[in-house]
């Protein structure tokens, strides 16, 4: 099982690395549309789709590991310190987030202006939530 503990904690962390890069390449990338010459804008476009995907396996499994280690390694979900239940609240926001930013991405990418500034804002709350994730981890797992 320790084995295993260890396999899983690097892929958690491995997946947390790739969600934290989507998570600012995003942002990076999409700011960058409005001034690209137009020729270039579709690969700025196909860039952020990868990023999307490569974010979305990272968040699925960064569920999935963390469900799974929750149970192998501390025994389940009763117990727990009030950190480690304010970091379940907080992935539960992300993910809200993400989801809605999704949306608002494709709506963006047809050339919905107004969707660009919300994607652009809901980044910034992502970017913000995944650091509270990662700052009630520490506190709860310390």
């Amino acid at each position: 099982m320790d084995l295993l503990n260890l396999a899983l904690f690097w892929l958690h962390f491995m997946a947390l690395a790739l969600g934290g890069v989507a998570s600012f390449g995003i942002p990076l990338l999409a700011a960058r549309i409005p001034g690209a010459d137009p020729a270039g804008r579709p690969a700025l476009g196909q860039a952020i789709q990868l990023f999307s995907k490569i974010g979305s396996a990272a968040v699925g499994t960064l569920v999935l590991t963390g469900i799974i280690m929750t149970f192998t390694r501390i025994g389940g979900f009763s117990g727990q310190s009030l950190w480690f239940y304010l970091k379940l609240a907080l992935v539960v926001a992300l993910l809200g987030v993400i989801v809605i930013n999704k949306r608002l991405g494709a709506r963006a990418m047809k050339g919905d202006a107004q969707a660009a500034q919300q994607a652009a804002m809901m980044a910034k709350l992502a970017i913000a939530l995944l650091a509270s994730v990662v700052a009630t981890a520490v506190l709860a797992f310390d």
